[in-house]
């Protein structure tokens, strides 16, 4: 799901806007392709409370990898800042080790240090963590 909705305590709640109250009909969560950036809540009615977010990755279709600039690389070295470029759509340790070709502890030590000073990010869904670019990150490959 997206970033603006969790789930605490059995409810579901969207950032910003707080506890969704669900309508009789139940939840229908509709993640888009084209639309808005932010989470839409349609409250007003009578059947079902529908829930529109943007689906994941889909900025970065036909996108090929940023590689990193030569700044990056002189300030984070090569790792961290190949690193980051892997990161061009959100991914767990293990799919970045085998896109990198180092084992997923080189990659869990280099993401700590990246999370740490705010370049990444990481959400966990179930037992999968996934780490993403921060708009900080994301600033180091251009």
């Amino acid at each position: 799901m997206h970033r603006g909705l969790r789930f605490s305590g059995g409810r579901l709640i969207v950032t910003g806007t707080g506890q969704v109250r669900l309508a009789p009909g139940g939840l229908v969560l509709m993640p888009l392709a084209l639309g808005p950036s932010n989470v839409l809540v349609k409250r007003n009615t009578a059947t079902r409370t529908t829930i529109r977010y943007p689906a994941r990755g889909l900025g970065v279709l036909g996108m090929a990898e940023t590689p990193p600039g030569p700044g990056a690389v002189r300030l984070l070295g090569r790792a961290r800042a190949g690193l980051l470029a892997a990161l061009h759509t959100p991914a767990t340790t293990t799919d970045l080790a085998a896109a990198l070709g180092v084992t997923p502890s080189a990659v869990s030590h280099h993401l700590r240090v990246l999370l740490e000073n705010g370049l990444v990010e990481r959400e966990r869904t179930g037992r999968t963590v996934h780490y993403a670019l921060t708009p900080l990150g994301r600033s180091f490959l251009t």
